[in-house]
């Protein structure tokens, strides 16, 4: 039973950071695409605050835990600025990050716009080598790998976005910073891999009342395995949704959210389908989306204006 648990926590890091502890991705990342993208900054016609919780692999101790807090807002008529927020913790390790983001956007039709942005980060990793249980005593593996590190990167994205859909490409930790700000002379042992994603997604109205969004998410780490999302949302009278993700070898989530005019709020669950699916009973996600600076002049739906700003078509 021993041999088991330590296989398992150290599955659970490995996994970790290969993944949403580098870049704070949760399963409803759609409704918060600027965690991953700093292009999206400034796109809303609101000024979007956004908590999301995660807790994954029920019933296995020490399971990650991850919590992202993001703010973004246009700025002016074409620029854009947000700041970020998050924390990962896995048994022994963690993963503070914070990030400042600016964007810019160009009109490229009468209805649609082409965003650039850029944000520069400082990511804290640290390990508690105390709870890093080992049958040999002094384990050099522990021993010789640095257990709290500052190192700052860069992220840049692309969004092309209408009323109806988005289009967008990024790039995380494009630097791969080999300096930790809190020992310059020594180089990190825990960097930041690279990370490209690609998401793209468009509504289909259908009537008066109820609309369809599929949409798509890749994600590439270098050294480690593709990663591809398969979404699907079914909108009721602009408030309602339920939706349903599939995620390559890995799981399917169910999600229910509604929109409440100046907040959103919605929950996922996600049900384990890799070899790790025996010892957990799934994954648990909430966020909840206050929408401030709100415009009053423009009253169309919120899966547009998710999109699109009221003044879009005057620029």
């Amino acid at each position: 039973m021993k041999m088991k648990n330590i296989f398992l926590g150290v599955l659970t890091v490995a996994t970790l950071s290969m993944s949403a502890q580098q870049v704070a991705l949760n399963s409803q990342y759609m409704f918060n695409e600027f965690s991953f993208n700093p292009a999206v900054a400034g796109t809303k016609n609101f000024a979007p605050l956004t908590f999301s919780f995660r807790r994954q692999w029920m019933g296995i101790n020490e399971a990650p835990v991850t919590q992202n807090l993001s703010f973004h807002s246009f700025i002016g008529k074409n620029t854009g600025a947000g700041v970020q927020l998050y924390n990962d913790v896995s048994g022994p390790t963690r993963r503070t990050g914070l990030s400042g983001t600016f964007s810019y956007a160009i009109k490229t039709s009468e209805s649609t716009k082409l965003s650039f942005g850029l944000s520069a980060s400082l990511t804290q990793f640290m390990m508690d080598r105390d709870k890093m249980n080992t049958e040999i005593p002094d384990d050099i593996a522990v021993q010789n790998n640095t257990f709290n590190e500052l190192i700052p990167d860069f992220n840049f994205g692309v969004y092309w976005y209408g009323e109806r859909h988005f289009v967008g490409v990024s790039g995380y930790n494009l630097l791969q910073s080999n300096d930790d700000l809190f020992d310059l002379t020594t180089n990190v042992t825990n960097t930041l891999d690279r990370v490209l994603f690609a998401h793209a997604g468009y509504l289909f109205p259908i009537g008066s009342s109820f609309a369809i969004e599929p949409s798509v998410m890749t994600r590439y780490m270098f050294n480690s395995p593709f990663s591809l999302d398969g979404n699907i949302r079914f909108i009721l009278k602009d408030q309602y949704w339920l939706g349903a993700s599939y995620r390559l070898d890995d799981a399917v989530s169910i999600m229910i959210g509604a929109d409440l005019g100046v907040m959103e709020l919605g929950y996922s669950y996600d049900l384990g389908m890799s070899n790790l699916a025996t010892y957990n009973t799934g994954s648990h996600e909430i966020f909840l989306t206050a929408k401030l600076n709100k415009g009053t002049k423009n009253r169309s739906p919120w899966h547009k204006r998710n999109r699109i700003y009221s003044s879009f078509s005057k620029n």
